[in-house]
């Protein structure tokens, strides 16, 4: 029998380890990935989200100035556009003149209602005094009429106490007619002065509203963030409500990922998750599953798909899945609305 030369024998047996090692390395490398599998769900399917909030004027008006340029940082409450105020100093300045004249009807009416309360307390005097004469005049005429009996006066003394007595009777009516007219007067200047008054509130809102239009001039920034899609420039004319920039948050910003109706049979709000974004290979960002979508995404599409007609195709569906960071992201790594990433989910420890 022929002995194998010995090349050939240290050869089968490097090979021989070098397949057992390969072998080793595959076996440990698939249990790796059969437990990660086990306790992890993934997906490339998803996206970096953030609040946009588009800068829309109040007033319609001439641009007058700018103050920011594309892709700028803002801060909350910053001035970003001016727009042409003269137009609305004019509403202000009217409104303030019209409040004036308001304020000085009103000021005259107060004072005619004085007047008018200064002459019923007088018609009220007069009344106590009428009726103090008319009650003398009485008096006087019951005490001629006893004498006249026993004719200790003549007749013509009798007719001329009862003209005094009529006299003061026809006086005490006069001024009791007095009386009800001043009553009504005041009546009536009390209603001008409450009318004047609301005048003057009116006027007053006017003014507070003119001055609020002329606040708006001054566009500022909603949140703080990144100014985005300028389309406004000094001169340009701009309606009310018209979409001139937007501001895209840095600090609040999350993940939507859609997984698969299949991977959320472990899935819970408050697990961790690992974020990986395109931009930044290897620079992994922590968060946590914060909601998961009451609905699949293709219920929330212009025209959802209708299961009861036609064909019927089973397909797997995907469900949104809010995840938010429990790490900010730093200077060097910056998340933005709108990029891809890939999320991994820890189902199990």
């Amino acid at each position: 029998m022929k002995k194998p030369r010995s090349g050939a024998v240290s050869r089968q047996v490097v090979v021989g380890v070098l397949g057992a090692v390969a072998a080793a390395v595959g076996l440990f490398y698939g249990v790796a990935r059969w437990n990660f599998a086990m306790s992890h769900e993934e997906t490339d399917d998803a996206q970096a989200e953030g609040h946009i909030s588009p800068v829309l004027p109040r007033v319609s008006g001439y641009v007058l100035k700018v103050l920011v340029a594309d892709n700028q940082r803002v801060s909350q409450g910053q001035e970003l556009l001016e727009i042409d105020p003269r137009e609305l100093d004019l509403r202000v300045a009217g409104a303030e003149a019209a409040l004036q004249n308001a304020l000085a009807a009103k000021a005259t009416s107060e004072a005619a209602l004085t007047s008018t309360r200064a002459s019923s307390a007088t018609a009220a005097a007069n009344v106590e005094t009428a009726l103090v004469r008319q009650r003398k005049a009485a008096s006087d005429l019951a005490r001629d009429i006893r004498l006249s009996k026993t004719g200790a006066i003549t007749e013509s003394q009798v007719a001329d106490t009862q003209a005094a007595a009529d006299t003061a009777a026809a006086q005490l009516e006069a001024v009791r007619s007095e009386v009800a007219t001043a009553a009504a007067q005041v009546s009536v200047a009390s209603a001008r002065v409450a009318a004047s008054q609301t005048e003057a509130a009116e006027k007053a809102s006017d003014l507070d509203y003119a001055r609020l239009q002329r606040s708006y001039c001054s566009v500022t920034a909603p949140i703080a963030g990144l100014v985005s899609r300028k389309s406004v420039e000094p001169g340009q004319y701009i309606q009310s409500g018209q979409t001139l920039l937007s501001v895209a948050s840095e600090s609040e910003v999350w993940v939507v990922a859609n997984f698969k109706e299949t991977q959320l049979t472990r899935m819970r709000p408050g697990q961790e998750v690992e974020i990986e974004a395109d931009s930044f290979p290897g620079a992994v960002l922590h968060g946590r599953i914060e909601s998961i979508s009451g609905a699949t995404g293709a219920r929330f599409a212009l025209l959802p798909p209708d299961n009861s007609t036609g064909n019927f195709v089973k397909v797997t569906q995907r469900v949104p899945v809010k995840i938010v960071l429990t790490q900010a992201p730093d200077a060097d790594h910056p998340l933005r609305p709108g990029m891809s990433v890939d999320a991994t989910v820890r189902v199990r420890d």
